[in-house]
């Protein structure tokens, strides 16, 4: 539809996704969005009562759209037309990259799987083989499958237009969209293409006993992040507030600013020191181990460790995100610059050797950035859905195989294995 087609209001729902794409909705004042339709402010309340019904209209164009997506994704799935599905998720992403970037970074969801359950309810089988009707996971192999694939095109997408490190993949390196949706799903089909996904019973053991032994020297956290988590679970992440940060610790607001100029360095001072404690974990286990698909274990283990017994980060990054401009919060000038390099040749070793040229011509920060965030997803999901510790080992083993050697895909865009598919749906 043409622009001057549009009715105000759309233009208004227009403008509001067009700025998503860099802010959170929490910092978008309604004064933004009328100067970026050149109406007054005043005029947008002819169309909406107040902020939180215009973000109820985006959340709502949101669902449409994405239901409807689901609906293409779910014929071409029960017709084993698998790389099409992945190809059909990547190209939504691309078009509608504000949709992304506002589930991400302006809701209090931390990457739990709950808005999945809405789209099972809506009719979705797919779903309905992944949960039951409870929203209980019905298949553990198949969830941590669709965890990984859902990781990847997220990481990968956000990468390509520009919300993740500093720069896009477009930019950085002149591909295509077809070549980068292309290298995406070889990634998730491929992954590093090690020859072998395998580790010993010793191998894992040795590195598990390395992780907590590491752990165990870590200090305990900072009260002030624990003040934090416990204002969350208190009045959720919408609601925190410096003054109730303070509250929790029985100080005054001004009190905390003794310590810290603005909220801004409060957050940076209290997240880098953690930061850079866990990617020294993960360097310290990551030297201990023995070749590549031990070392993509290490990582994975290590920082996983990290999250499940410091779940207060997770707030933190949520309030940071959700009260911010996301985009400024980047990862880079939160870490030591030695710890970084440091942890960059060591894990680039997974790289050598073993990893197709092919497959892993981006920019080795991108894949790092991958490699992280599979932890963080396994995490928040694990936490969410309260795996047993069996479970989390073996989603943990399951995730790193996927990374050395991908999924089991078939030719003509088929997953091996797949002859049996009941009607409430199928298995990677």
């Amino acid at each position: 539809m043409a622009e001057e087609e549009l009715s105000t209001k759309e233009k208004i729902i227009k403008a509001s996704f067009s700025l998503l794409r860099n802010q959170a909705f929490g910092t978008i004042s309604l004064s933004k969005i009328a100067k970026e339709v050149n109406i007054s402010k005043t005029a947008i309340y002819r169309h909406f009562e107040n902020k939180e019904a215009l973000e109820i209209a985006l959340r709502k164009q949101i669902y449409d759209d994405i239901l409807c997506l689901f609906k293409k994704v779910d014929t071409l799935y029960f017709k084993k037309e698998y790389d099409l599905c992945i190809y059909e998720v990547l190209s939504f992403m691309n078009t509608y990259p504000e949709y992304l970037t506002y589930d991400l970074f302006s809701t209090p969801k931390l990457g739990e799987d709950v808005g999945f359950a809405k789209y099972k309810d809506a009719g979705i089988k797919f779903f309905s083989g992944i949960f039951d009707e409870n929203h209980k996971i019905l298949d553990f192999d198949f969830y941590i499958s669709s965890l990984f694939v859902i990781c990847t095109m997220v990481v990968f997408m956000l990468v390509w237009n520009g919300s993740f490190l500093e720069a896009s993949c477009s930019n950085k390196i002149g591909l295509t969209f077809e070549q980068y949706k292309n290298q995406i799903l070889l990634i998730i089909k491929k992954g590093f293409s090690f020859s072998s996904s395998e580790l010993s019973a010793k191998s894992i053991s040795k590195i598990n006993t390395a992780c907590l032994s590491t752990f165990k020297e870590l200090p305990p956290l900072d009260k002030k992040l624990v003040a934090l988590g416990n204002v969350v679970n208190k009045v959720g992440l919408q609601n925190v507030t410096v003054e109730a940060i303070a509250d929790e610790l029985g100080m005054v607001k001004s009190s905390l600013y003794t310590w810290f100029s603005d909220k801004s360095e409060m957050i940076r001072s209290l997240i880098s020191p953690e930061i850079n404690m866990m990617l020294e974990c993960v360097l310290k286990t990551a030297r201990g181990a023995e070749g590549p698909v031990e070392k993509l274990y290490a990582l994975f283990k290590s920082e996983t460790l990290y999250f499940i017994t410091r779940k207060e980060m997770f707030s933190a990054y949520k309030w940071i995100q959700i009260s911010g401009n996301y985009v400024k919060y980047d990862n880079s000038s939160l870490v030591e610059k030695k710890i970084s390099e440091m942890l960059k040749k060591e894990i680039g070793k997974v790289f050598e050797e073993n990893a197709r040229s092919d497959i892993f011509s981006l920019d080795q920060d991108f894949v790092m950035g991958w490699l992280f965030t599979i932890p963080v997803f396994l995490s928040v999901n694990g936490i969410y859905h309260e795996f047993s510790d069996v479970q989390m080992k073996n989603a943990l083993l399951s995730l790193c195989k996927m990374a050395a050697t991908g999924l089991s895909f078939g030719g003509a865009g088929n997953i091996e294995n797949q002859d049996s598919h009941d009607k409430k749906g199928g298995k990677f």
